[in-house]
């Protein structure tokens, strides 16, 4: 049990069984690798020593980088074809559903931190809205309470992302949502064509790849605020808008779609597994009192942040619910929710709402990290 491609795939072997199981008209779908892993994950590791969990963590992080590159390049290039429609349609409602969700998730976490330690709950901010580039802020802005930063982090991440999967799939129900006429809407509105089948070029592939992991290391810097989009948000911008390019020179980025959604459904399963291997043992290990409030803490935020921000988009912004589910998740800056939300509405222009509201998401985050640790 300490081979770690061993546990990966026993993940994605019990969360596809898992995300066939249907209750009513819900399913899990993809999501259950995620259960899979942090049971797997909490399973096994708490069998082993420190230095053999500290190796396995190692390795279940390459899993998930390399795992994110596939999904999110993939799903970039799916949805770079109607690139523009989007854009030209709903344009600053993108920023504007960014902003809103982060703001929103940082007054509710902020009148919570009211009840209990202020640098946890900067923490639990950037894990219930499931971001990296948010804690990295936090944990520059205040460097000496990076261990209070970092358990509320590590305990909110979770409910962060099960809240966002969750609301995909609910919501529809919830809110009476038609998703065969939403689609339809959008298809008429949009006026989307047939794809054609196209080769899948390898060089072009590498050269998404590699163009969005420059973009996702380069530190954007205004002044006070500095931050990096990161892979998620480097790689997916580069296959956005390389894919919208077409042909150029010896590259096109014109992909077959087939091979695209073979890779994103591989992708995305293997990073929701690694995602629960690499947070099993230390979520499921050190439950008690006081980290089970944290995550009902991180839950609640991410829940309201998510409810407020569809209300928002779909009946004072009028955003047709394919987009606006993408829009959501993409402000909550959360990958899993991305495939949630995709697998939900089986539609991949969901990405394009995602891809055009996360990186505004990130900025966001970055400002109000800042300003709940500088106020009292």
């Amino acid at each position: 049990m300490k081979n770690p491609y061993l546990l990966l795939f026993l993940s994605i072997f019990f969360g596809i069984l898992l995300g066939k199981i249907k209750i009513k008209n819900f399913k899990l779908g993809s999501s259950g690798a995620l259960f899979s892993g942090l049971i797997i994950g909490w399973y096994s590791t708490s069998l082993f020593n420190e230095q053999t969990i500290v190796k396995l963590n190692s390795e279940f992080q390459q899993f998930f980088l390399f795992s994110l590159i596939l999904f999110i390049s993939s799903i970039g290039l799916i949805a770079s074809k109607d690139l523009d429609k989007i854009i030209k349609k709903y344009g600053i409602k993108f920023l504007i559903m960014a902003f809103f969700i982060t703001f929103t998730g940082f007054i509710t976490t902020y009148i919570f931190s009211r009840f209990g330690n202020k640098y946890e709950f900067v923490g639990i901010y950037s894990g219930a809205l499931t971001s990296s580039p948010g804690l990295a802020t936090a944990l520059e802005t205040a460097p000496n309470h990076e261990k209070e930063i970092i358990s509320g982090y590590t305990f909110g991440y979770i409910p962060g992302v099960l809240a966002v999967i969750l609301s995909m799939y609910i919501f529809p129900y919830i809110f009476k949502i038609n998703i065969k006429n939403e689609k339809k809407t959008l298809m008429e509105e949009m006026h989307f064509v047939e794809d054609k089948e196209e080769k899948f070029d390898f060089l072009a592939y590498s050269l998404v790849i590699i163009i969005g992991i420059l973009i996702g290391n380069y530190t954007f810097d205004f002044n006070y605020i500095s931050f990096k989009l990161g892979i998620t948000g480097g790689v997916l911008l580069s296959s956005l808008f390389l894919g919208k390019l077409g042909k150029v020179w010896i590259f096109d980025f014109r992909m077959n779609k087939k091979i695209l959604k073979t890779l994103q459904e591989f992708g995305l399963l293997m990073f929701l597994s690694s995602v629960g291997l690499k947070s099993g043992y230390n979520t499921l290990n050190n439950l008690n009192i006081q980290t089970l409030s944290l995550m009902l803490y991180s839950f609640i935020i991410a829940i309201i942040s998510i409810t407020l921000g569809f209300l928002f988009g779909k009946y004072v912004l009028k955003i047709n619910w394919i987009i606006l589910s993408g829009s959501v998740c993409g402000g909550m800056t959360s990958t899993p929710g991305l495939g949630a939300a995709m697998d939900a509405n089986a539609s991949e222009e969901v990405a394009i709402g995602y891809g055009a509201t996360y990186p505004f998401a990130l900025l966001g985050m970055v400002i109000f990290n800042k300003i709940l640790i500088m106020i009292r």
